[in-house]
């Protein structure tokens, strides 16, 4: 199908709002584990006009979708990138990728990429610089406390709400983690409906408290709970985060399962999760850019934000 026939069956339009319930349908279908419609709420907010969708003239359906989000002025991502079986073949996910490169402009772009998509994305999309870790998927399917449960593990942890005092804090700790300003990614993650925030803290020589790290959970569409992300500056800081984590959930709720996006080179991140009892499944995907690797602290990185939207 020619690119007018397609403009005389589909309308390739941004994201809207009341869009959303429907929109969550397609990752769903696919078995895609990222957060539920008030995740892409997050990022619709980041940027309203980063996400786009082919809605059908004939019923208004939406077929398909696609986002291009900028993180920052100097690189962004593409991802979200599904069509529907029965609109797959028509050319309709080309032009929704069109159209979130060109958003992205001269930006360096980055995407996850399963194996089979890797020729595709290196020869035709021209994301020919590969990250040297991939994203490994863990799943727990009814994970338990670290093995030091039953005393307070430190550095100890408080929840961090919305709007209350600690809020700063982790964004300032975030920036140190990506070396660039995502206090507003922050912000919406942490005011998502139903995500639990929670930051680990020390004390310092001079007795002085110093952040070492922060973890979201959340619903995921799989009906998991999602673990994401962890940053933390050590093992110790990282296993007390999750260990508020667990403990904020009852047991039927840990038995619902538990998952997280892991850096695959953070050994000590895959011991931690292999201590709740999650185990490394056959998904992973690589990370792809466009025009170099952007480098993330990856001994800090102990759970993915996303692989959906590519934050790190």
């Amino acid at each position: 199908m020619t690119v007018n026939q397609i403009s005389t069956k589909f309308v390739i339009r941004n994201l809207q709002n009341n869009d959303i319930p429907e929109l969550v349908s397609l990752p769903r279908i696919e078995g895609r584990e990222m957060g539920q419609e008030t995740e892409i709420l997050t990022w619709l907010n980041v940027d309203p006009y980063g996400i786009f969708v082919a809605e059908t003239i004939e019923d208004g359906q939406i077929a398909g979708c696609c986002c291009g989000i900028a993180l920052s002025d100097t690189h962004g991502y593409i991802g979200m990138y599904v069509v529907k079986s029965n609109y797959r073949g028509l050319g309709l996910g080309r032009i929704l990728w069109n159209a979130a490169i060109n958003r992205l402009g001269d930006r360096n772009v980055s995407l996850s990429s399963a194996p089979a998509m890797m020729g595709f994305y290196r020869e035709k999309g021209g994301f020919s610089f590969t990250a040297k870790w991939t994203v490994d998927l863990y799943i727990g399917t009814n994970p338990i406390l670290p093995s030091n449960a039953f005393s307070r593990p430190l550095p100890f942890t408080v929840l961090v709400y919305p709007n209350g005092p600690f809020i700063q804090h982790v964004i300032d700790y975030d920036h140190s983690v990506h070396k660039y300003d995502r206090s507003v990614i922050v912000k919406q993650t942490i005011e998502e409906k139903g995500t639990l925030t929670v930051m680990a803290l020390n004390a310092s020589i001079d007795d002085n408290l110093q952040t070492t790290g922060y973890a979201c959970m959340k619903k995921g569409l799989q009906g998991r709970w999602l673990i994401a992300p962890v940053y933390a500056e050590d093992y110790s800081s990282a296993r007390s985060l999750l260990h508020g984590l667990m403990t904020a959930l009852s047991d039927d709720q840990r038995k619902e399962g538990v998952v997280a996006k892991l850096v695959s080179s953070n050994i000590e991140a895959a011991k931690l999760f292999n201590e709740l009892g999650m185990k490394k499944t056959s998904y992973q995907l690589q990370r792809l850019f466009t025009k170099e690797v952007f480098e993330i602290p990856e001994n800090k990185i102990f759970a993915l934000q996303s692989s959906v939207f590519c934050t790190e």
